[in-house]
């Protein structure tokens, strides 16, 4: 778990890593944000469930190697047929971390005297899910941007019975390869299928890059909360 508290706070950017990690997925990260954003509240926790993400894994709470933030319901987490018959399950499960994470949030606002338009929720695939959960569950006094790294729509089926949605500016940031990598495995892309269920959505895709989340794509988020700073209302 990660915390930077900085002297005068205006903002404030909750991060949600994905399976298989920790915090520590951000480390390499944050001198960038430090020093790119003095008057914003950082933070990055670990997984609340440790263990596997499949039902009947042996699921416990404990210091693991592997984090996650939600349990797929179903035995087969691989394929998009699993997740089709299991949407009311996989939104359930999102809608209780959703709610978790909701009121993280509303500490963080309280103790900072901050309204949620100021609150910035991001994750990166699986804590992607996390973060858009949470932010589809805000109707009232709704956030004004969410970051997306690689989200994953699979187990976003459930938005689309969900209406009305918060017209909270979801932000989907990718890298070429990872843009290509979605199409080619199940053949759409996240963003567009997002603005199908009435998500307000805007797509940014940067040159390159790999699996894993890089600077590149982050320097995009920084470019963001930047102007949530400038801002300053």
């Amino acid at each position: 778990m990660f915390e930077h508290v900085p002297q005068q706070v205006e903002n404030a950017f909750l991060y949600f890593h994905s399976a298989g990690t920790s915090a520590v997925e951000l480390e390499p990260f944050l001198p960038q944000w430090i020093d790119a954003l003095p008057h914003t509240y950082l933070w990055a926790g670990d997984g609340v469930i440790s263990g596997s993400p499949l039902m009947r894994q042996g699921l416990h709470y404990g210091a693991d190697a592997k984090h996650y933030w939600f349990t797929f319901p179903m035995q087969d987490a691989s394929s998009p047929e699993s997740f089709a018959s299991h949407v009311e399950a996989m939104g359930a499960a999102l809608s209780c971390a959703g709610a978790y994470v909701n009121a993280l949030a509303d500490q963080v606002m309280a103790r900072f005297q901050l309204p949620a338009r100021k609150v910035v929720l991001c994750g990166f695939q699986h804590g992607s899910c996390i973060a858009l959960a949470a932010a589809m569950l805000r109707k009232v006094d709704p956030f004004a941007i969410t970051i997306l790294f690689e989200p994953y729509i699979l187990e976003s089926y459930y938005l689309r019975d969900e209406a009305p949605l918060p017209q909270t500016a979801v932000v989907c940031i990718e890298n070429q390869h990872i843009r290509s990598r979605t199409q080619n495995w199940i053949h759409l892309e996240t963003d567009r299928v997002f603005q199908t269920y009435g998500l307000v959505v805007q797509q940014l895709t940067v040159e390159g890059g790999g699996d894993a989340l890089d600077s590149t794509m982050m320097a995009e988020a920084v470019k963001i909360m930047q102007a949530l700073e400038a801002d300053g209302l």
